[in-house]
């Protein structure tokens, strides 16, 4: 039985995949299969590029409907789900606050009442629509954006996952900056994946641990 580790930047992250199977040859192929997928969702989703996706429809869907890639429109679905689901503290639409705190870009200061204000007038999921039908989304509102960069690494492994199992890879193990992670079947050397967990009391300044 070979091991393949294989690692690559990218949504401003280190993912690392480790592969085991019989053929190091596949599992390589494989396993840069895997990253083209994931290169490409990185530029598709990344809203700090003018020619993403993402700010394709952070530019154009207060206009109108924006026609999208399926898997994207499921994931704003998803995320749209998630907001309802937890009473509106998951929220993509943050971006204008992002941006606000200087978290996007800049330097990161405290905002002024009045800046903070304005960028909240731009937030909620409810400026958001979503046309199953035609794949669209609309935005109800100027100023609204949409940052997916909380869910972005987990959909990336959700893709990565797929390109694993139909290639027959039965084991292998692929995170993305630690903080999201995908087994498949077990290691070569135990019945488990071992897999650290960081405490969540670790010491952030305090305008992060707000917008956390």
């Amino acid at each position: 039985m070979k091991t393949v580790k294989l690692a690559q930047y990218a949504m401003a992250t280190r993912f690392e995949l480790v592969l085991h199977g019989d053929d190091e040859t596949d599992l390589r192929a494989i396993g840069e299969e895997v990253f083209n997928e994931i290169s490409a969702l990185s530029e598709q989703l990344n809203y700090h590029c003018p020619d993403s996706e993402v700010s394709h429809i952070n530019a154009n869907a207060s206009l109108g409907p924006v026609t999208v890639e399926p898997g994207l429109f499921r994931l704003l679905q998803e995320a749209k789900l998630i907001h309802k689901l937890s009473g509106g503290a998951f929220d993509i639409t943050i971006a204008p606050l992002m941006r606000c705190w200087g978290f996007a870009d800049g330097p990161r200061l405290v905002p002024s009442p009045r800046a903070l204000a304005e960028a909240r007038q731009c937030v909620g999921m409810d400026w958001v629509h979503l046309d199953a039908d035609n794949f669209t989304v609309q935005f109800e509102r100027s100023g609204v954006q949409v940052d997916l960069g909380a869910v972005g690494k987990g959909y990336a492994l959700e893709i990565a996952n797929e390109v694993l199992r139909e290639a027959g890879v039965a084991s292998a193990l692929i995170h993305g900056g630690t903080s999201s992670v995908c087994a498949i079947g077990t290691p070569l050397d135990g019945e488990f994946w071992n897999i650290a967990i960081e405490h969540p009391d670790t010491a952030v300044p305090d305008h992060e641990r707000i917008v956390a």
